[in-house]
């Protein structure tokens, strides 16, 4: 009785683990390349959550690490700042000359312009110019003092630190998905799953490239301000050096020579070649009748028949 007893005990015991077994030996494979996807690339949602677990890990350190952090990126706004001046000048070549010196003064360069001239000879247009973010206003009122009358003048400052750090953060999610990717390539697996992961490591590279690119758009526009000037010449002084051009003269009558003696010489080869012609036959046809009315005149006319 007692044999039997442990018999049926140990069978029973052996049972239960064989299913345990065969339960874990089954849900294993079933994950494939999905369960090593989720396993290893945080998600979104994951990535928003590391984001604030580590804001929270930040404020609870010593020190204030997250709020000197905070201060820091007050301190260090991301603006894009702009200006626009509307000048009358003296002569518009110099004046855009002298602008782009003075940006070239204080580091900066001429980003682009264009001019035109109307038929007074009165010049008009605008140049660009794109100079250090914390040489705008020394620029700016220097700018100022080239014109002989200021139109118009304004200035504009855009606030995009949200936007530069939200970038930041999110370029920064994107660059540790990458590494979970490429961590996961590094690991033994199917073909497909290899050819899964790799999909996904060429999307995110992709988003990483958009977002770095945008980033470095957002420092080219923040770190160099832009100042456009449109440049009119004024036309009371204009019209002193325009009204007498003596030069323009000789060019005009030189034209006006040329142009009459080609007038001349066309004139002279249509006579030769059509009225000269005309002329000549209508002479003869006078000389004919005159010959012939001659000669009948003197027949009825001769001394003899009188």
């Amino acid at each position: 009785l007692i044999f039997f007893i442990l018999y049926f005990g140990l069978m029973i015991a052996l049972g239960g683990v064989g299913r345990i077994t065969g339960d874990k030996a089954s849900s294993q494979p079933a994950g494939g390349a999905i369960g090593m996807f989720q396993s290893a690339a945080p998600s979104a949602k994951s990535g928003r959550m590391l984001s604030t677990e580590i804001a929270m890990d930040s404020i609870a350190e010593p020190g204030g690490g997250a709020i000197a952090n905070i201060a820091a990126d007050v301190a260090d706004k991301k603006i894009i700042k702009t200006g626009n001046l509307s000048l009358k000048v003296e002569k518009a070549d110099a004046a855009a000359e002298g602008i782009a010196n003075i940006a070239k003064l204080n580091n900066g360069e001429v980003a682009n312009s264009s001019f035109s001239e109307s038929n007074r000879g009165i010049k008009s247009g605008y140049i660009t110019v794109r100079v250090p973010f914390q040489n705008f206003t020394a620029v700016f009122n220097e700018i100022k003092k080239i014109a002989t009358q200021v139109i118009s003048e304004s200035a504009n400052a855009q606030d995009i630190t949200e936007e530069y750090i939200d970038l930041e953060a999110r370029l920064k999610n994107k660059r540790a998905e990458e590494a979970s990717f490429v961590a996961l390539l590094n690991r033994s697996g199917k073909i497909e799953e290899i050819l899964a992961v790799t999909r996904e490591v060429a999307r995110t590279r992709g988003e990483i490239e958009q977002l770095d690119g945008r980033l470095r758009y957002l420092n080219s526009q923040t770190d160099m301000s832009a100042i456009t000037v449109n440049l009119s010449e004024d036309v009371e002084i204009a019209s002193a050096s325009v009204d007498w051009r003596p030069w323009q003269v000789i060019k005009t009558s030189v034209k006006q020579l040329i142009t009459g003696g080609q007038n001349f010489v066309d004139g002279l080869i249509r006579f030769i070649i059509i009225a000269l012609p005309m002329l000549l036959l209508y002479g003869l046809i006078i000389w004919l009748i005159y010959y012939i009315g001659k000669k009948i005149y003197n027949r009825f006319n001769k001394p003899g028949q009188q």
